[in-house]
């Protein structure tokens, strides 16, 4: 059993297996306590703006497993706080699991002016309206992407 740090509270974890380690080809780490988080996103497809409240199931260096009790539709998402010191990310897939449904989450850092830009746009887009300008997020989110890790803009 390992000790992990989540956004400031210390949380119990245990490591994935070797099978899943290959599957994924980045140690994961299961949350072994219950840890809520609240976050806002704007789907891919219809650009809308929604908020939930999810469980954490599982972090590593690059994503976060969660779990909710509604389905999430892949786009860009916000923590309301920081996981595993990341504000940002994009749910890359969501599917029915039993009664609820898993999603996966890879982190993405942005610059501080593109920061700033996003927050301005979730600040002025109410939830389940489209959100302002989704097209400059969008292209902001995959600017950030791709950008030159070494890079500090």
């Amino acid at each position: 059993m390992a000790i992990m740090a989540v956004s400031g509270m210390v949380q119990e974890s245990g490591i994935l297996t070797e099978k899943d380690k290959k599957n994924r080809g980045i140690a994961r780490h299961r949350s072994r306590t219950q840890r809520s988080c609240s976050l806002g996103s704007v789907s891919g497809s219809s650009h809308e703006r929604t908020d939930h409240v999810v469980r954490v199931v599982d972090l590593s260096v690059i994503g976060v497993g969660i779990e909710s009790s509604e389905r999430i539709e892949p786009g860009f998402v916000w923590f309301k706080e920081r996981v595993g010191g990341h504000k940002y990310g994009v749910l890359t897939w969501s599917r029915k699991s039993g009664d609820h449904y898993r999603a996966g989450i890879t982190f993405v850092t942005l610059s501080r002016t593109n920061e700033l830009y996003v927050q301005d746009q979730a600040r002025h887009s109410p939830p389940l309206e489209p959100f302002r300008d989704p097209l400059q997020v969008i292209e902001t989110i995959i600017a950030s992407v791709r950008k030159d890790p070494g890079s500090n803009n």
